[in-house]
């Protein structure tokens, strides 16, 4: 779980379900892990760029909050 406490930019992609989904900078959506945020106390917009704290790392995902 080497991401977990790391900060990234990621670039939201969508949102769905209580969640953006979002990427890191460089990745690929087919490939790479998606960064879930909770949509619940950010406002964020589709193309938006955030800087988030991962918070948990999953099989084929991660977590994290806007910092």
């Amino acid at each position: 779980r080497p991401k977990v406490g790391q900060e990234f930019r990621v670039l939201v992609d969508k949102a769905e379900a209580g969640h953006y989904i979002a990427r890191t900078e460089h990745d690929s959506p087919e490939v790479d892990n998606e960064v879930l945020i909770p949509t619940e106390g950010n406002y964020l917009r589709i193309g938006d760029f955030a800087q988030v704290r991962i918070t948990e790392a999953r099989e084929h995902e991660l977590v994290g909050e806007v910092v």
